[in-house]
């Protein structure tokens, strides 16, 4: 069954609590991507969520602007830094990744971690790299990671994802109530696909960890 939008903002909306409680540390390759970019340079972080990676852009002197379509989870993040020295640099914004409300050529990089897969058609992943690529200025840098269908976990019987590489992953809550989050897996070469078909540049790609990397670059 096709999960809509709404209902993955309402999943991430219950969870907010316990998922931030488990997100702080940003991965290696994207504290690597972040520590290649100009310090002054202003950053969309895109599905930021309660701001891990915002937080780490900020303390490098980065103009981080973060953006995410669950509330609770931004204001999580928004509370994490309240009275900070850094905290002037992080703008906190409400929206989709579909329909982005920022100006044309607006951004010097972006970060795009962990959300594609979270979209339930390619209609909408196509368009959130293209809405990307529209805000990004010429030539910047945009890091992406998404879920790599390869995992051992979906090797097996009981989790083989279907021919689509949709599936539900549970989320355990503190009392133990297990919450299920919608995951589109990507096969080798798919995320490489979408990111031609935006007009982006894809630059690098690799495997990690259970994920596809991506390093693309906007031709403006």
């Amino acid at each position: 069954m096709v999960r809509t939008k709404a209902e993955i903002r309402a999943t991430y909306d219950r969870i907010a609590e316990s998922f931030a409680a488990r997100r702080r540390e940003p991965w290696p390759e994207v504290r690597s991507f972040i520590e290649s970019l100009p310090r002054d340079a202003r950053v969309l972080d895109l599905g930021a969520g309660n701001g891990r990676h915002a937080k780490i852009l900020s303390h490098r002197g980065n103009q981080a602007v973060a953006l995410d379509f669950s509330l609770p989870l931004l204001m999580i993040g928004r509370a994490r830094e309240r009275g900070t020295a850094e905290a002037m640099r992080i703008d906190w914004v409400g929206g989709e990744a579909t329909k982005l409300p920022f100006r044309d050529a607006s951004f010097d990089a972006g970060l795009c971690i962990a959300v594609l897969h979270h979209l339930p058609l390619e209609t909408d992943r196509l368009a959130a790299l293209g809405e990307l690529r529209r805000v990004l200025r010429q030539q910047a840098p945009v890091f992406l990671s998404v879920w790599a269908r390869e995992q051992p976990r979906f090797r097996s019987k009981l989790a083989a994802p279907e021919i689509s590489g949709d599936v539900d992953v549970p989320w355990t809550m503190p009392d133990k109530t297990v919450v299920s989050r919608f995951y589109h897996l990507f096969q080798e070469g798919e995320l490489e696909r979408l990111i031609i078909g935006s007009g982006l540049h894809g630059e690098r790609f690799f495997h990690g960890a259970g994920n596809w990397f991506a390093q693309a670059r906007s031709n403006g």
